[in-house]
């Protein structure tokens, strides 16, 4: 039996996700990681990758492990999920896709910058100082420009990335 390999080249991470199989992240003719897409998914190599592999892009946070907590600026502070304490305390860029960012009365005040129905979703763009996120409701919300609403991450999938932009812990990483 002949066997035969299919290369398939795509632009849209969720497409090149539901494929499966072996998968090449490439970024200006370079390869940043190859793997299969459920080990891309869950263990982005660096931060560009996490950009790259996520539709919308991974929200990137620059902010500060310290005992027991994440500290992002003075407004939004949050204790240090099981998966990321075995971490050193420093800076970090802590990565979390739109999906696990909710309005929740217990969260953090942001500004609404941008609010966009899109079918049965609803995409938040939203400041706190100098950081920018986007949040991904699975809901028809609307939300005017200039509100401001309590926002929380489910920090059980928060990402941590190290000062180089290599991914430091993953939530799906296997317990010691």
């Amino acid at each position: 039996m002949d066997q035969s390999i299919l290369i398939y080249s795509s632009t849209d991470p969720v497409e090149t996700m539901q494929l499966g199989g072996d998968v090449v992240v490439m970024d200006e003719g370079s390869v940043l990681q190859q793997a299969k897409a459920q080990d891309v998914f869950e263990h982005p190599a660096d931060t560009r990758v996490a950009l790259i592999a996520n539709d919308p892009a991974m929200n990137l946070i620059a902010g500060e492990k310290t005992g027991g907590m994440i500290v992002i600026n003075q407004a939004i502070r949050m204790d240090v999920p099981r998966h990321l304490k075995s971490l050193m305390d420093g800076r970090y860029t802590f990565g979390i896709r739109a999906a696990d960012i909710s309005i929740d009365k217990e969260g953090d005040l942001w500004e609404v910058e941008l609010s966009e129905i899109s079918g049965s979703e609803t995409f938040i763009h939203l400041r706190n100082g100098e950081h920018s996120i986007v949040g991904l409701l699975e809901m028809v919300k609307d939300i005017q420009i200039g509100e401001k609403i309590s926002v929380q991450f489910d920090t059980q999938w928060l990402y941590a990335f190290d000062q180089k932009g290599d991914l430091a812990a993953s939530p799906f990483q296997k317990a010691d």
